[in-house]
């Protein structure tokens, strides 16, 4: 027997997370948050880092991140977790509570990690489409949690990688037929102001889930966190590995917390711009954009997705192709930037779009 004759099957039968990266001079691929933090926020946390001695582990469970943490969402401590992104958390509540054989729901197109992650835990991902306009299909959704009975299902508001969102209410409806773990990806919250938050006090089976890498901009530092009843907070924390979250990591978290109200002024910015790209997308010819409530747009044209990506970076500009995904076969994904990097992706899009025109 080989060494690959030991993974499993499933696992060997489906893609890895990849991410195509040519050179670039304007990112827009990742969601990311355009605004580096400011210089004085990094020196707190630069001060802070040297005070300690790097030899000695990090507190253990996080504990001061997660009482900050708890006042930021207003929720209580001990229903609070946090580690290297929320993909951390997807792992350690799919690791705790999904056996071989238990069933995952989905809505596809959406975030490919819980596929992914739910099929290396051994799971049947079962997945309901999205609607031709990709918006959630709810009577579809409540019809599948009612017929398959999952183990979990993910849900994300708003939907990576289309925009889509969902309401409080109908997030309810949902959880009312939800006979196991209800997980609702929050990554883009502050972009959205929707949350299900309140929805903690009255479903112990709801977990929500939130980063810092779009709103906070600490992509390169890996923080997420996950909101629970305490006592299932409690079970999901032994799938994490003890003193995960490094002490760098979590005093830039907590000192990001502590500087919300400037970082709240910039995710300001980022939804006027992109109200303003989603206009100008809108105006070309030839391109479909769909509303968000994140910080990115889906847009399709009538050409090929890979060749105006791959022209697109030609110019410098990087966008995401995600034309693999499910019903997006002519789609690109391009995040919000600062004013003058969506002006320079606007004008390599007309180019680009000009040039195909041209050749067709």
């Amino acid at each position: 027997m080989s060494g690959l004759d030991c993974i499993k099957i499933s696992v060997r039968g489906i893609k890895g997370y990849t991410l195509e990266r040519p050179a670039y001079e304007v990112k827009l691929d990742q969601n990311e948050n355009p605004f580096d933090l400011p210089e004085e926020l990094k020196a707190e946390v630069l001060e802070e880092a040297m005070k300690r001695p790097w030899g000695r582990y990090p507190e253990f469970g996080n504990e001061a991140l997660r009482r900050d943490l708890a006042e930021y969402a207003g929720w209580m401590p001990e229903g609070v977790l946090a580690g290297n992104g929320s993909n951390e958390m997807i792992s350690a509540l799919l690791a705790v509570s999904v056996e071989p054989g238990d069933r995952v729901l989905i809505s596809e197109p959406t975030f490919t990690v819980y596929r992914l992650l739910g099929t290396v835990m051994g799971a049947e991902v079962i997945s309901v489409p999205l609607r031709l306009d990709l918006t959630y299909d709810l009577p579809a959704l409540k019809e599948a949690l009612k017929r398959h009975r999952p183990k979990v299902f993910f849900l994300a508001n708003p939907n990576n990688p289309t925009g889509c969102g969902i309401d409080p209410e109908d997030v309810e409806e949902l959880l009312s037929c939800c006979p196991g773990l209800f997980v609702l990806d929050e990554a883009y919250y502050e972009f959205s102001g929707k949350t299900a938050q309140p929805l903690l006090l009255r479903y112990d089976n709801l977990i929500v889930l939130r980063t810092f890498s779009k709103a906070f901009g600490l992509a390169g530092l890996r923080v997420g966190y996950l909101l629970a009843q305490p006592d299932l907070a409690s079970e999901i924390a032994k799938g994490l590995i003890p003193y995960n979250l490094n002490f760098f990591s979590q005093t830039a978290a907590r000192k990001a917390l502590s500087w919300w109200p400037l970082l709240k002024e910039r995710v300001e910015y980022i939804k006027a711009q992109r109200d303003t790209l989603f206009r100008e997308l809108k105006a070309i010819r030839g391109v479909r954009v769909r509303p968000s409530e994140a910080n990115f747009l889906l847009f399709e044209t009538p050409y090929n997705p890979k060749r105006v990506f791959r022209r697109l970076a030609e110019r410098g500009v990087l966008v995401r192709d995600v034309s693999g995904y499910p019903m997006l076969s002519r789609a690109l994904r391009v995040t919000v930037g600062r004013e003058e990097e969506n002006e320079r992706f606007l004008e390599a899009l007309r180019d680009v779009l000009e040039e195909l025109r041209d050749r067709s």
